[in-house]
């Protein structure tokens, strides 16, 4: 019978052994759980009684995605899992590996997916049979695909590799090689010696690489960007191999939290760099030729709605718009035609069907709102058999001469229009002109009877002032609209006192108006010490008295006022009458030069019209602006702002 002292001694056994078996399972789902983070497939294989290959553990990407992680296949032969056909295929290198030797099958067919598959033996018995295989899937499906495309742009090389398979080295803790498998080799030409530490290599410590290899120490796994790599430089005696290489470096830690292992997986991209160089050169090229052309290039389907499969990025420049806004939303370009034009561009497409080309023009809203208009000129691409396949063309940006169009054609009518009524003008001032001089010439006439009174004479004298008055002020509008029209119309600024002037013209026209039995106030808005203003004191007055004089002239009975108030950085003056008024359609032209207003109510009144026209041309070369308030009966309001300027 055992002793109690044996008795403890066993359970310490029993309690050493349940640790370590915890602390090797701990270890073996650490380690899993970094597999499965790996992008391939990574799995043991073993036989059964009757010497079938079963999985005994299947982790990776791969078997997620195909589901034959370990708790769905373990157990399962390797011929149940992929099928007779791909089975037999890959029969011989299960065999290989159970023999002892590395088997690697390259494209590996399965689902219309490519795969890399290595076989590495694991365990030997004592006997020296072989009775567990590793095996790394890797998924080369895109490697090929983008080595197939890499190939029509690359004349200079004679072939690309068709797949790039996984290296693996295992490192300790201070970074010194421990193993590596073949691939590994077949990368570097070469294995390091014992001596040599990834954390001391120069060319490691000259990249970015190596603070992801710290990183690593603290437990994260890390892709590694490419980067060129040459154990030569290293150490001379290893070989001058330059290639670039993309990895996955991640730690394997013990239960106790204590770094075992950096492990490395290395893959061979040095063809896929230089193609990707090639290709970007030649994109960058293309890029510039497209961002450097004044042309937008771009291709769409043949079907409506004609969605945009490319365009050139210079169409930014143009629009305001990304090119991904063309090519990622249905509809998007015509859906920002111009809504007049859509229809009109709709009908107009079917036409490079029936031609292979076609130009058109229409209008495109920008980013900003506006809209431009462009000149489209498509052409259809066709299949070897004659089927329309894609549409191809250019935009150019023609605002500018479609505006141009538009101003001369503006400039026609305008000049059309300019002699029209410069004619109808013409007809009024000889109209104008021959009344004064033939009341001057018919009591010119009269003077000459010896008979005449002394108070007809005076009479007759007075009549032919008047006309010559007339005449004059005829004769002066005539030269101010003559200098306006030709440009030569200067401004002389200087300090003006507005009020003086508002006190000189009411008393100007005081005995005017109350010859009418008008009332005339004035207001003035600012104190006489503060109203000196910048100005052209002669053009200010010209505008007060046109506008006064025409007030009189059409008012009857009532008052009249004039005067200004301040209007911000703004001098508003005014004048306001009672008199006739000014339909609303006609207070528009009755500002324009050649243009003599007959509003219904102004018959009979004398006069060419042109003062309105005179004081507007004075507001606009003073800066400012003017405008009318009316209404045909009770009266008119004129306004005009011109700047507030104290100083210079």
């Amino acid at each position: 019978m055992a002793t109690r002292e044996q008795l403890n001694e066993e359970q310490k056994k029993i309690l050493y052994l349940e640790k370590k078996l915890a602390d090797a399972q701990q270890k073996e789902k650490e380690l899993f759980d970094i597999i499965d983070t790996l992008d391939g497939h990574i799995f043991r294989c073993g036989k059964n009684d009757k010497g079938e290959f079963i999985l005994l553990f299947s982790e990776g990407e791969i078997a997620r995605e195909y589901g034959i992680r370990t708790d769905q296949v373990k157990g399962k032969t390797v011929r149940q899992i992929i099928g007779d056909e791909a089975y037999r295929r890959i029969e011989p290198y299960y065999k290989k590996a159970f023999g002892g030797e590395f088997a690697e099958y390259r494209e590996f067919l399965l689902d219309n997916r490519y795969f890399s598959v290595k076989l590495i033996p694991s365990q030997i018995r004592s006997d020296g049979r072989i009775v567990e295989v590793v095996g790394i899937t890797q998924d080369i499906t895109e490697v090929r695909t983008f080595q197939a495309e890499t190939r029509k742009m690359a004349e200079v090389l004679d072939r690309i590799i068709e797949f790039n398979p996984y290296s693996i080295q295992i490192l300790n803790p201070r970074g010194h090689h421990v193993r590596a498998n073949k691939a590994f080799l077949e990368l570097f030409k070469t294995e390091p010696d014992k001596g040599w530490s990834i954390f001391d290599d120069p060319q490691i410590k000259q990249q970015e690489f190596y603070d992801m290899l710290l990183r690593s120490l603290k437990g994260e796994v890390v892709q590694i960007p490419p980067i060129w790599y040459n154990a030569h430089l290293s150490d001379p005696k290893y070989p001058n191999n330059p290639i670039c290489i993309g990895s996955v470096l991640f730690p394997v830690f013990l239960s106790t939290g204590e770094l075992e292992y950096i492990v490395l997986m290395h893959e061979d991209i040095t063809d896929r760099m230089k193609a990707q160089e090639a290709l970007q050169k030649s994109e960058k090229r293309m890029k510039h030729l497209l961002s450097s052309n004044p042309a937008v290039i771009y291709t769409s389907e043949v079907e409506e709605p004609w969605n945009w499969t490319f365009i050139s990025e210079n169409v930014t420049n143009l629009t305001g718009h990304d090119p991904a806004d063309f090519l990622r939303n249905d509809g998007f370009w015509t859906n920002h035609i111009h809504p007049e034009d859509r229809e009109k561009i709709k009908k107009e497409i079917p036409r490079v069907f029936r031609s292979g080309h076609h130009i058109m023009e229409y209008r495109f809203k920008c980013k900003n709102g506006k809209y431009i208009w462009v000149l489209d000129e498509t052409k259809i691409v066709y299949t070897e058999n004659g089927e329309p396949v894609e549409l191809i063309g250019y935009w150019i940006d023609i605002s500018k001469r479609k505006k141009a169009d538009r101003e001369l054609v503006i400039a026609k009518e305008r000049a059309e229009e300019s002699d029209r009524l410069k004619s109808a003008f013409l007809a009024n001032m000889s109209h104008e002109i021959r009344t004064p001089m033939n009341g001057i010439m018919g009591f010119a006439d009269l003077l000459k009877d010896p008979d005449l009174s002394e108070d007809e004479r005076n009479e007759y004298i007075g009549i032919i002032r008047k006309s010559g008055n007339r005449l004059l002020n005829i004769i002066n509008d005539l030269i101010n609209i003559s200098k306006i029209e030709s440009g030569q119309m200067s401004v002389k600024y200087e300090e003006t006192n507005i009020n003086e002037q508002l006190d000189f013209l009411f008393r100007f026209f005081e005995a005017e108006t109350r010859q009418k039995n008008l009332e005339l106030t004035v207001v003035k808005s600012l104190k006489d010490s503060e109203c000196a203003i910048m100005t052209d004191k002669e053009k200010v007055y010209a505008i007060l008295t046109n506008l006064i004089k025409n007030a009189i002239k059409f008012t009857e009975e009532g008052a009249i006022q004039f005067g200004y108030f301040i209007r911000g950085e703004n001098v508003e003056f005014f004048v306001k009458d009672t008199g006739i008024g000014i339909s609303k359609e006609n207070q528009h032209a009755i500002l324009e030069r050649f243009i003599q207003v007959d509003s219904g109510f102004s018959s009979g009144y004398e006069g060419a019209g042109l003062g309105l026209s005179i004081s507007k041309a004075y507001v606009e070369l003073l800066g400012g602006k003017i405008w009318i308030e009316s209404e045909l009966g009770k009266g008119s309001a004129f306004y005009f702002l011109l700047p507030l300027k104290k100083h210079f």
